[in-house]
């Protein structure tokens, strides 16, 4: 079962705090394909400040 949700979540850059999709699993054999491949690439982005990452709320450095 594919499981998705919005939770208001606090930028780790500027902390700002915005709705964003979670993503917590895909069924890759119910969802249309492409649906499925959108799903797991997606990323958050700050309204703010724009940073992007899979969850705005962790601060990934730079470089690793």
């Amino acid at each position: 079962m594919t499981k998705v949700v919005k939770k208001n979540v606090k930028c780790a850059k500027c902390e700002t705090e915005s709705q964003q999709m979670i993503v917590f699993s895909v069924n890759f054999l119910l969802e249309n394909a492409e649906s499925a491949e959108k799903l797991t690439k997606h990323q958050q982005v700050c309204p703010k400040c724009n940073y992007t990452e899979t969850d705005i709320s962790v601060l990934i450095e730079e470089g690793k």
